[in-house]
């Protein structure tokens, strides 16, 4: 849909508690947009084990490992690592004497992928989230320069399954992709299959005691830097909020992706912004027939915070930078208020399905994709501002039918600084009928808002 006139996509998300394992929940059907087919991307004519023609899963949904103790070795295993250049793997693991395994859950051993330490974890009973009789599938992801670390993270796509040893065509799989960090290192199925599908010594997944258990692993390699307008120096105190700035976002493997954007996304790292924590995200989409590189700003919700409702009104520009010398890099203005969810009726995503064409994108002479690397950047500025509200029950409406919730009255007061500024920085921009948006309120149970138009308005508006 469309708001202000910029695209609005508003991604639903599954959440589970955010402890060392667990990690927002972020599934490949989320992020479709056009297509429905889904496929795993791979480095210059090579291609990463995959089980030809195997089922394609698509209930459920990736989540975050559980905060529980780490899991037990159980059983005899092994593991076979193929590596498809520095940032692509695929693993097979075999687990032998699968159904006579007592541990709880079991992992195996670690293999290297783009600098990060993998490995996958398989509860044959299904751990706590899971429904009962269900095998729970995840993979970790660490980083080995220190576990202690929590400053560390890494995007990856992957596709982890259960192989069907006597027919492959009935292998079960499941595509998913997350932004693994030392707070959130494992992502995942909690309810990947029925264990009872998966030991059925009919069904073909259990040969020889055995199970064969594979994973194809993509890691982006990107690069980042943030800076902020009127910087403070360190001895000032507390750290203000962050009004403006500019966050510059390189990856520097993108066609190891480009068969994975078509139904999912790749996202950035998050960069503070008000109250809030936005992000970048790309993708690939189809617009009447053609196809277009896609762009939003995402609001990410990153810690529990005892600020009820955050949020916060943004001018931003995204741009994709072309690396030619001379040449002109492409932007894209907008606005709008960000909430990282919408029950508040703010955007948690706003950005452009039709950013511009993939044909122009990756054409080498045009200069935005050089040497397989790209760069994207956004630039944003937030209103500082502060309202409160004060309610108190009025006379009653002479209305018969008045009910009386209708008696209420309130007050409310929206402080916006800096105006001019901000009415200065839209000079600059060619945006029509901008308008800024405070946050919702309620008076008499219904929810209000006040808009501001600071380069004034054609025609009568009326918002409720």
């Amino acid at each position: 849909m469309f708001e202000g006139g910029v695209f609005v996509k508003s991604l639903s998300m599954n959440h589970t508690q955010e402890d060392v394992v667990a990690a927002v929940l972020e599934s490949s059907a989320v992020a479709t947009t056009t297509a429905t087919s889904r496929g795993v991307g791979a480095m210059e004519n090579s291609s990463l084990i995959s089980v030809r023609g195997a089922e394609k899963v698509s209930s459920g949904v990736a989540r975050g490992g559980e905060n529980g103790d780490e899991p037990r070795e159980g059983g005899q295993e092994s593991v076979i690592v193929e590596k498809k250049g520095e940032h692509a793997a695929a693993c097979k693991w075999t687990i032998v004497q699968f159904a006579k395994v007592k541990a709880r859950a079991l992992w195996s051993r670690y293999f290297e992928v783009g600098g990060y330490d993998c490995r996958l974890l398989v509860y044959p009973r299904g751990d706590s989230q899971a429904l009962p009789g269900y095998l729970s599938i995840y993979l970790q992801i660490t980083d080995p320069r220190g576990s202690s670390s929590s400053k560390w993270d890494c995007f990856a796509s992957y596709r982890l399954c259960v192989v069907n040893q006597r027919d492959e065509t009935k292998s079960i799989q499941r595509d998913s992709w997350h932004r693994f960090s030392g707070k959130k290192k494992s992502h995942g199925w909690c309810d990947f299959t029925p264990s009872s599908t998966v030991i059925d010594v009919k069904g073909g997944f259990m040969i020889s005691e055995s199970v064969l258990i594979t994973a194809e692993i993509l890691i982006l390699h990107e690069s980042v830097s943030f800076s902020r307008e009127n910087e403070f120096p360190a001895n000032v105190g507390p750290v203000p909020e962050v009004l403006s700035g500019k966050f510059t976002w390189k990856v520097h493997n993108l066609s190891l992706f480009k068969e994975m954007i078509k139904t999912q996304k790749i996202m950035s790292p998050v960069f503070p912004a008000g109250e809030c924590n936005l992000r970048l995200s790309v993708y690939q989409s189809s617009v009447s027939g053609v196809d277009y590189l896609s762009m939003c700003l995402e609001s990410k919700d990153t810690e529990k915070s005892s600020v009820p409702e955050r949020s916060c009104w943004c001018l931003f520009r995204m741009s994709v930078l072309n690396q030619r010398v001379g040449m002109n890099h492409m932007h894209r203005d907008s606005y709008g208020r960000f909430a990282a969810d919408n029950r508040s009726g703010d955007n948690t995503s706003l950005g452009w399905n039709d950013y511009m064409k993939m044909a122009d994108f990756v054409t080498p002479e045009m200069g935005y994709l050089i040497d397989d690397t790209a760069v994207f950047s956004a630039s944003f500025h937030v209103i500082k501002e502060s309202s409160t509200v004060s309610k108190n029950i009025g006379p009653m409406s002479v209305r018969p039918s008045a009910k009386k919730a209708d008696g209420y009255q309130g007050k409310f007061i929206w402080r916006i600084e800096n105006f001019t500024r901000l009415k200065d920085l839209l000079k600059k921009r060619k945006i029509t009928g901008l308008c800024i948006k405070s946050r919702r309120f309620q008076v008499g149970n219904r929810d209000c808002r006040l808009i501001v138009y600071p380069r004034g308005s054609l025609g009568f508006h009326c918002h409720v």
